[in-house]
């Protein structure tokens, strides 16, 4: 009986694990910003979102990862706070699979020009283009490793002046979720149907 148990009950497991890995694709984000950050995922432009990595120290890259629903669109949203001389916000971001892309219709995105908006007062307030830095290597940062030389540092409006920016890009749901395969079902009803058998066998 317990032996019975365990392998329904791994069928079963199975069957949820590969819906899950089916239908859910993985953000990760890798941001130097002048001086700190903290970013958010948020299925609304009006709404800060979930906070998923926070950190301090420009000289250093930091890589954060969360995870999307297939059908949902989201909204990264990354909020950069300056703390002395030029403010800057660099970074690169990828998605897992082909469920989403970035507003630049790519699974990848990096800071610039394309792609980002950004305001000094909140998300939900108007939005304007970002101010470009200049690439990945510039004075007075120089090459930050770990992230792409064509990435560009960007600010929301006058960079020495304006302490706090907040940045949004969209990401677009490119399908709907997947259902459970018929194989996988037939499988946990193929062992299911199995060890009941078994066990009329051995009642018997």
């Amino acid at each position: 009986m317990r032996k019975q148990y365990l392998v329904g009950l791994a069928a079963g497991l199975l069957m949820f694990g590969m819906v899950g890995m089916a239908n859910a694709t993985t953000l990760t984000s890798t941001i130097s910003m002048d001086n700190g950050y903290e970013v958010f995922l948020s299925t609304s432009d009006m709404t800060q979102g979930t906070s998923f990595g926070a950190a301090n120290n420009w000289v250093q890259t930091y890589q954060n990862t969360t995870m999307l629903s297939a059908g949902n669109d989201y909204y990264l949203h990354v909020y950069g706070y300056d703390q002395g001389g030029i403010a800057g916000f660099l970074g690169q971001f990828s998605l897992s699979g082909n469920d989403h892309t970035f507003s630049n219709g790519d699974t990848t995105l990096l800071t610039g020009m394309n792609g980002w908006k950004g305001n000094n007062t909140g998300w939900g307030n108007a939005y304007s283009p970002v101010t470009d830095l200049g690439a990945n290597g510039v004075w007075p940062w120089g090459t930050i490793s770990g992230i792409s030389s064509s990435a560009h540092w960007i600010w929301a409006g006058d960079a020495t002046t304006n302490d706090y920016a907040y940045f949004s890009t969209k990401i677009s749901a490119t399908s709907q979720p997947t259902p459970i395969p018929g194989a996988v079902w037939l499988m946990g009803s193929g062992l299911a149907g199995m060890f009941g058998l078994r066990r009329r066998k051995q009642e018997a």
